[in-house]
């Protein structure tokens, strides 16, 4: 009991990091972009959608890290925590975007209804959920060793795959505005964080691979 609580809490300490660092880097590029210092629930907002996405990324990652150094321990441990942290922040994320922002007249990262975001955003959300409710030693026993880790590891890539394809839709417009203007100086925050969970699919993907062929 004592070492889950430690595990909680380094993985919302983890998360309280980086929705600090995302307030702050969206606090400046707000104003590199517009000359404005203003900070308000929008940019925590887009903040949370960040951590989200970072946390649930760092989840697989670890996975795959732990496969690739062939290292276990502290990092597979973790790896729960961090990856139910990101559901839920991402769960706040999407009720304040669609609830609260536009509810108090402030505008939501979804503003424009861009209805494949939506459709991949709540479908990533309802697969973490599942996901996250399976997560336990009872459905463990229930369905199986096997089938529970087959469970939670291809569902989780593809939450993840769909989460990056949320960020994609969403902010690609900014994203390409970036590459070819570099304008502002500081791309959207999105950017890095889709990539990551890009290269983290990616990695797995080639773990996969490595792995039937030394089968055959």
């Amino acid at each position: 009991m004592l070492q889950e609580k430690r595990l909680w809490a380094r993985a919302v300490l983890w998360a309280l990091a980086v929705a600090a660092f995302g307030c702050l880097y969206f606090f400046v590029r707000q104003y590199i972009r517009s000359g404005v210092w203003h900070f308000g629930l929008g940019l925590v907002n887009k903040s949370l959608g960040v951590t989200s996405l970072v946390m649930i990324t760092l989840s697989m990652f670890l996975t795959s890290w732990s496969r690739f150094f062939k290292r276990g321990g502290r990092s597979l441990a973790l790896r729960k925590y961090v990856g139910l942290t990101g559901f839920w922040l991402g769960l706040l994320h999407g009720a304040l975007d669609h609830l609260l922002l536009p509810a108090i007249g402030l505008r939501s990262e979804n503003e424009s209804g861009n209805i494949p975001a939506n459709a991949v955003g709540w479908t990533a959300l309802v697969l973490f959920a599942v996901l996250t409710i399976i997560s336990n030693e009872t459905a463990r026993r229930k369905l199986g060793t096997a089938l529970w880790r087959k469970a939670l590891r291809y569902g989780g890539y593809a939450g993840l795959t769909l989460a990056v394809a949320h960020s994609a839709f969403l902010k690609g417009d900014s994203w390409s505005n970036f590459f070819r203007t570099f304008d502002p100086a500081l791309p959207s925050l999105s950017l890095p964080a889709a990539l990551f969970g890009a290269i983290t699919v990616l990695l797995r993907l080639a773990l996969w691979i490595s792995g039937r062929r030394k089968k055959a």
